[in-house]
């Protein structure tokens, strides 16, 4: 195995000449490593002798297919065990062995019928995944064995039985009805400007809400796949289907386990092992996440060619393409500084190393000794190199509990989750997905730059012309009629006609179902039928704990809130659509009858954070014309504020300890009057608190949230209603982390800002110390063990109902 060796930095000598002592240790470390033999051993004659009679029984070598493709061909095949076992068909290893075309089409109409299948894409795709599912598990390729009619003429009729039997039956909807969205500029501006400024959503950290900013700038600018900035892999299924269909790596004519061939009786049992182990699959793991991680990034200060001022730029090397595991092809994009704040991923970037600490140069820990670099004379540019502890590290990581992760990249489901409700909230008429960004970059590229790089980058085979077939915008943006007719053409309002921005509506938000129709939407009947089966369980009781029926109001009770949820969502998308659709129509009635018009006001920026505050007003009201000294200010301005809002957190207790107003429909009612320019509302001054933080606390204060930085001044000194509810949130969020600290053996320290240098030794003396100099009574440890087992008997019961 090679040595593994930390890398020491080199420092400057007294004089200012660097010190080789990292140089030196890593010459030795790569000696050892290539003393260390990497090669497999070369197998013996009768080992060659052993492997030439296993070969002899190979059917068929499976071909090596990426780890998504092998998930989704477990799928089916689970699928397919679920059938030949419901419809008693036989083992489904020897019914896809003999497989007719009658079983194939009837196993199509299996999986419509019991899987929640609603496109023919997504029929079409099962049907290949079948087909590589036959392939990998008898060795024959469609059209290369003795079935080859058979079953090409089976697919054929499948084909013909999918589109004449199954489409119709189940409604299967043609593909790409919804349209293909695309996002332009202005697009990306609301949606930053909303995410800043106007977005009340509680992150775990406000570090996620730069996070996001930060994706949809590189989502826009590059066309990249959201896979390819954060997670995306799927997990293995964990019930073997993979190891049973891919834990080897061919089909023996005669099988055998684990594709082992009989051998001599004389033969050396380890140069069999030896030989039997070619043919299994390895575990070959990565050496870094599947995420864009610091190596692939290139922070430089540049000197601009024509004003010799040093500039900062960055390039992004990007890996972890579409089919990189067998065909890598990297793609390197480079960003400049723009001239926008908002819309500049620099800094975005720069504050997010400054946060991790990410630089190799210990002088570079804020924004102006960054941007205040100069290139030395004779040089070009000067990276910005990272610590070699950080290459490897994902830049855009998971958050839990106000924790960011050391290593665990962000899950691509919360980037969609969370990109698509600020589009609603910001009154986009469609929910955005991820590929909404990649459309655009396509379409932004498209008759900027040739065909050849326009393919590069959105990392397409020209052969294939996959850009016109489905990156095109299906808007055609030129202005046909008026070229026609020889007039001038509209070709404002066609840039306007060819994104989603068109039918934006800011006083839309996801959620806008008025109260009125809350109040007199009918009940639902299964649910009113389940509410009455679970009173008359209850019997009038409020409590059920003990009760007999106790599983099974429970049982009710989660299937009551299941559908309860389902129809609040359901009704919600549906109040939306009503919307859009009907509002037009309301405004033309209400002009109709010469009301006045309804204005759209800028809503003031109401934010808790103060660094939020002004970070949102530096960006959205940046002005125009700025000197390049000017710009550099601001700049290094945006990177501290920053970096000062990437360290705070919003918790649920916001809502409670400050009154906010709403900007839900920011309109006024009046003539119309034409806004010259946005300007920053003065922000309101707080009288100053005599004592904060007393040392005595309230009793229904968490002692650990009064010391959280990160949290405003209300929600750290926010007292709760009871000490139970204190007591609860205490042992839900902190004691986890306390009791931790003592059986590592690591000191427990009191968050109090007056006690920051007590160090107790347990959670018995933090208990002990809270209680005795702050005034708060926590649970003790044998109420907290009753607490915690009362929980896991309530899950145990609503599990298994």
């Amino acid at each position: 195995m090679p040595s593994t060796t930390t890398a020491v930095r080199s420092r400057p000598r007294t004089n200012g000449a660097p010190d080789h002592t990292d140089f030196l240790r890593r010459v030795a470390s790569k000696e050892a490593d290539s003393r260390v033999t990497k090669r497999p051993a070369p197998l013996s004659a009768r080992q060659h002798a052993a492997h030439r009679k296993q070969l002899k029984q190979v059917q068929y070598i499976k071909p090596k297919y990426a780890i998504e493709t092998e998930i989704n061909v477990t799928g089916i095949f689970g699928k397919w065990k679920r059938y030949c076992t419901e419809m008693a068909v036989g083992d489904w290893k020897l019914t896809i062995e003999s497989l007719d075309r009658e079983t194939l089409m009837d196993f199509f109409l299996f999986v419509c019928e019991n899987y929640r299948i609603k496109s023919r894409g997504s029929s079409q795709e099962y049907i290949r995944q079948f087909s590589q599912l036959h392939t990998t598990s008898t060795g024959r390729y469609v059209d290369r064995n003795h079935m080859k009619e058979l079953y090409k003429e089976s697919l054929l009729i499948c084909s013909q039985y999918h589109d004449r039997v199954l489409v119709p039956r189940f409604g299967l909807r043609p593909p790409n009805i919804d349209g293909k969205p695309v996002l332009n500029v202005d697009s990306l501006r609301v949606i930053l400007v909303y995410n800043i400024a106007y977005d009340t959503s509680i992150f775990p950290l406000e570090l996620h809400r730069l996070n996001l900013s930060n994706c949809y700038q590189i989502l826009c600018y590059t066309g990249a796949r959201p896979a390819e900035l954060v997670d995306n892999e799927r997990k293995k299924p964990k019930d073997g289907s993979l190891e049973e269909l891919f834990g080897t790596k061919a089909v023996m004519s005669a099988e055998r386990p684990g594709g082992e061939v009989e051998e001599e009786e004389d033969e050396d049992e380890d140069d069999s092992s030896e030989v039997g182990k070619l043919l299994l699959r390895e575990t070959i793991g990565r050496d870094r996440p599947k995420a864009l991680c610091y190596e692939d990034i290139l922070l430089m200060i540049v000197r601009h060619p024509v004003t010799g001022r040093a500039v900062p730029a960055m390039s992004i090397k990007f890996v972890h393409h579409k089919g990189c595991d067998n065909k890598p092809k990297p793609t390197i994009f480079f960003f400049t500084a723009s001239k926008t704040l908002l819309f500049c991923p620099l800094l975005l970037m720069i504050s997010l190393a400054i946060l991790d600490d990410a630089f190799e140069a210990d002088c570079l820990i804020d924004a102006r000794s960054v941007l205040g670099v100069q290139v030395p004379r004779g040089m070009k540019c000067l990276p910005l190199r990272w610590k070699e502890s950080k290459l490897k590290i994902p830049v855009f990581r998971h958050i839990h509990r106000g924790t960011v992760s050391r290593d665990v990249a962000m899950s691509y489901d919360k980037l969609r989750h969370d990109m698509g409700n600020q589009s609603l909230n910001a009154g986009f008429e469609k929910r955005w997905t991820l590929r909404f960004a990649r459309r655009g970059a396509a379409n932004a590229a498209n008759g900027n730059a040739p065909d050849p790089v326009r393919d590069q980058m959105m990392r397409h085979n020209p052969e294939f012309y996959t850009f016109q077939d489905a990156y095109l915008n299906q808007i055609a943006n030129f202005d046909l009629q008026n070229a026609f007719l020889e007039e001038e053409t509209e070709d404002q309002l066609f840039r306007l006609f060819a994104h989603v921005s068109l039918t934006r509506d800011p006083r839309a938000k996801k959620d806008m179902v008025p109260d009125e129709v809350w109040a007199n939407l009918e009940p639902d009947p299964d649910i009113v039928t389940l509410e009455t089966e679970r009173e008359k369980l209850k019997s009038g009781q409020y409590r059920i704990q003990g009760n007999k029926n106790e599983a099974k109001i429970r049982e009710l009770t989660n299937q009551i809130r299941t559908k309860r949820a389902q129809r609040e969502d359901r009704i919600v998308k549906e109040y939306r659509e009503y919307y859009f659709y009907n509002r037009p129509t309301w405004d033309l009635e209400r002009q109709a009858r010469g009301e006045d018009m309804e204005e759209y006001a800028e809503p003031a920026i109401d934010l808790v954070i103060p660094e939020r505050t002004q970070l949102a007003k530096l960006l959205c009201y940046q002005p125009k014309k700025l000197s390049d000294e000017e710009m550099l200010q601001r700049r290094i301005e945006a990177v501290d504020l920053y970096v000062a809002l990437g360290g705070k957190r919003e918790t649920v207790k916001r809502n409670r300890t400050r009154p906010r107003s709403q900007i839900e429909l920011p309109i006024r009612t009046g003539p119309t009057k034409v806004k010259t320019a946005l300007k920053p509302e003065p922000e309101p001054e707080l009288e100053p608190e005599l004592d904060p933080f007393p040392l005595l606390m309230q009793p229904t204060q968490c002692p650990d949230c009064i010391g959280d930085a990160a949290q405003t001044i209300y929600e750290r000194t926010f007292s709760y209603c009871r000490s139970t509810k204190r007591n609860d949130h205490f042992d839900d969020h902190h004691l986890d982390g306390k009791e931790r600290a003592e059986q590592q053996g690591e000191p427990i320290a009191c968050k109090h800002p007056k006690c920051s240098e007590v160090k107790l030794r347990s959670v018995y003396a933090f208990r002990n110390h809270v209680q005795s100099i702050h005034g708060v009574a926590l649970r003790s440890s044998a109420q907290v063990q009753k607490m915690r087992t009362r929980k896991v008997e309530l899950k145990r019961v609503r599990r298994t109902g």
